[in-house]
């Protein structure tokens, strides 16, 4: 292909859930060219108005699902993979990743993991399509 960029980047919100996974297959099914993957792991951090306390976040381990999401990627052979992980608001840090890294992409599940951060923070791929900054998949 003349003119084509020699990498194409997704930034794909992996939190362990069943759509979580099926974003990778997806990543498997668009990375032809061996795009670069950032694979952004996201525990939903959710305080209290009134008692200043966390509600949840701390319970998942970022770095275990960032590992899991790697093997996952890594195992299909389909892209350069570099990981990042946070705690905080999963559609702030997708978008504020997907801008930093210049993201032709990002891929986010339909419905989280976390029951309690999807109550209090709203839906997740919703607040990301209405924000970012590139192309949106929403995978269910």
């Amino acid at each position: 292909m003349s003119g084509a960029r020699e990498s194409f980047t997704i930034v794909l919100g992996y939190d362990g859930s069943e759509s979580a996974r099926r974003g990778v297959e997806r990543v498997g099914q668009l990375a032809v060219e061996r795009p670069t993957v950032v694979v952004v792991a996201v525990a939903p951090e959710v305080r209290s108005a009134g008692l200043g306390t966390e509600l949840v976040g701390r319970a998942l381990d970022t770095d275990l699902l960032l590992a899991e999401a790697a093997g996952l990627l890594a195992a299909r052979g389909d892209a350069a993979i570099q990981g990042r992980s946070a705690i905080g608001d999963p559609a702030v840090v997708l978008i504020d990743v997907a801008r930093e890294v210049a993201a032709d992409l990002i891929i986010v599940g339909r419905r989280g993991r976390d029951f309690v951060a999807r109550t209090l923070l709203g839906p997740v791929a919703e607040r990301v399509v209405q924000l970012a900054p590139c192309d949106v998949l929403v995978v269910a």
